[in-house]
């Protein structure tokens, strides 16, 4: 395995054909290049060349001469894998040195429970085999976070399946405060 930067074109590829977020694709890549150049695609590719793992990461400044770095909902990869999980941050942590990295934030876009409507727990994922890998790696979980925060993503979703659905059945789907709110926003141009 290679720990490689890799071409835009590559992470579309890699991030379209696995489970991610939006924060991690080529139009959100393209648009932080734009904005302000400070975006790093990470991979790992097998001896074939083929990618196993991706990650964009953002860069801030930090002390003048150190930078921050995020990656946000990533990276992306096989996270049962844990040989690909361990080689990937272990290189990771090389490349963030060489880069004077200061500190490293990542939220793995990886499921811990899959609930209903209500609440009420579904399916439950083990993760625990990952956060010690990671914390073995010297990265550090920062538990569960609870209500809104300013220095932490959301850990709630809600998704809907949108395959072959039209918009009309997917607002007929929702529950009737949902379709109002949608339908108020409509109305007042939003």
């Amino acid at each position: 395995m290679q720990f490689v930067n890799i071409t835009p074109e590559e992470f579309e590829q890699f991030t379209q054909n696995n489970f991610s977020h939006y924060t991690q694709t080529r139009v959100y890549f393209d648009s932080r290049e734009q904005k302000q150049g400070d975006a790093h695609l990470l991979g790992v590719k097998n001896d074939s060349g083929e990618v196993l793992a991706a990650g964009m990461f953002t860069e801030a400044r930090a002390l003048k001469y150190f930078k921050y770095f995020y990656s946000q909902r990533g990276p992306v990869m096989d996270y049962n894998n844990i040989a690909l999980v361990d080689f990937y941050f272990k290189s990771l942590t090389t490349y963030l040195k060489k880069h004077n990295c200061l500190y490293v934030l990542l939220d793995p876009y990886i499921l811990e429970n899959i609930r209903s409507a209500d609440g009420e727990i579904l399916k439950s994922f083990d993760n625990r085999t990952l956060i010690q890998t990671l914390d073995k790696l010297g990265y550090q979980h920062q538990g569960y976070s609870v209500g809104y925060s300013q220095t932490s993503q959301i850990r709630w979703h809600s998704v809907l399946d949108l395959t072959n659905k039209t918009p009309n059945q997917l607002l007929k789907e929702m529950d009737y405060q949902t379709r109002r709110n949608i339908k108020r926003t409509e109305e007042m141009g939003c």
